[in-house]
């Protein structure tokens, strides 16, 4: 468990697990790609730090919401495998997805071609039906949780653990980057129901579409005001390319009043490709049938070929 020079611990072990490579830290804790060496595969491992996996609360909470979320079987949700406490550090065992984060993407690449983003949205919103059908509400859909490999295949990572307890006190700054997809009812601490995933899901959309999220803000509060009070933004005015159809897509998904927004996430997604060019809807039908074809395998055993990037939404 000693850390190296560089404050990673690749090289060590935590049990079972040998710590290959750190893919991300934070405040919350870090994320190796691992090897379980009694099952031989490979692993994302995510290690929470000891000011939150110390929490028996913490505890308590992780091995419900891992049995709930394990109901969500779905090809674009990635699962816990496994979860518990070894050598005094708890941790959470996930399949490595070989990709990236349709942040990191967005980051590098700027704003997604329209037919590209529906593709994304079209996917994420099978995951999140998926979940919401079986009692699961993600409540932290962001583009760090949003992973796509190199065919545009997409997984969603890390559901429940926006509401694991003390989480946001653990990690501010990631709890900011989630308030950016926030639905109004989070802010006011009105009940809430899968509505906040279709309203996060719209605010992606509109990320993948202009290259930033509906509303910049320097302070919670002003977060806050502009998701329950500010006009929804119109996408359409960030660039030619983008229909002004997609305008009233993301105005529904995104109403302040959760009994206005599309029923499901599915409708979301319909919506927008409705909303779309032909040409458009064409190479999103291409996109989306490509990537199912390829349908990559969750990485199970040690690969040799180059490094994969996981989300790492509980450290980064």
């Amino acid at each position: 468990m000693s850390e190296t020079a560089s404050g990673s611990r690749a090289g060590s072990r935590v049990g079972r697990y040998l710590l290959k490579r750190l893919l991300g830290h934070g405040t919350t804790g870090e994320v190796y790609e691992a090897v379980d060496t009694q099952k031989d595969r490979t692993a994302a491992l995510k290690l929470l730090a000891p000011a939150l996996g110390g929490k028996p609360s913490f505890r308590e909470w992780l091995q419900r919401e891992a049995l709930v979320v394990g109901r969500v079987q779905e090809p674009h949700v990635v699962p816990v495998r496994d979860y518990g406490e070894l050598d005094g550090q708890v941790f959470i065992d996930m399949p490595l997805v070989a990709g990236a984060d349709l942040a990191a993407l967005l980051k590098r690449n700027g704003a997604l071609p329209p037919s590209r983003a529906v593709n994304v949205v079209w996917q994420a919103a099978s995951a999140l039906d998926a979940a919401h059908s079986v009692g699961v509400i993600h409540r932290g859909v962001k583009p760090r949780n949003i992973l796509l490999t190199s065919d545009d295949f997409v997984y969603l990572v890390d559901f429940g653990l926006a509401g694991a307890p003390g989480a946001d006190a653990a990690d501010a700054e990631n709890a900011g980057a989630r308030w950016k997809y926030a639905a109004p009812e989070l802010f006011s601490g009105s009940d809430f129901g899968p509505a906040v995933d279709v309203y996060a899901l719209a605010c992606v959309l509109y990320q993948c579409l202009t290259g930033s999220p509906p509303y910049r803000a320097d302070s919670l509060k002003m977060l806050a005001n502009a998701h329950q009070t500010k006009p929804i933004p119109r996408p359409s005015l960030a660039g030619a390319t983008i229909p002004a159809a997609l305008d009233e897509v993301v105005a529904k998904g995104m109403a302040k009043d959760p009994q206005r927004r599309y029923a499901n996430a599915a409708e979301l997604a319909t919506a927008a490709y409705q909303a779309l060019s032909a040409p458009d809807q064409h190479r999103t039908l291409q996109i989306y049938e490509a990537s199912q074809q390829s349908t990559p395998p969750l990485i199970e055993e040690p690969q040799p070929s180059a490094p994969p990037v996981v989300a790492t939404e509980v450290a980064a």
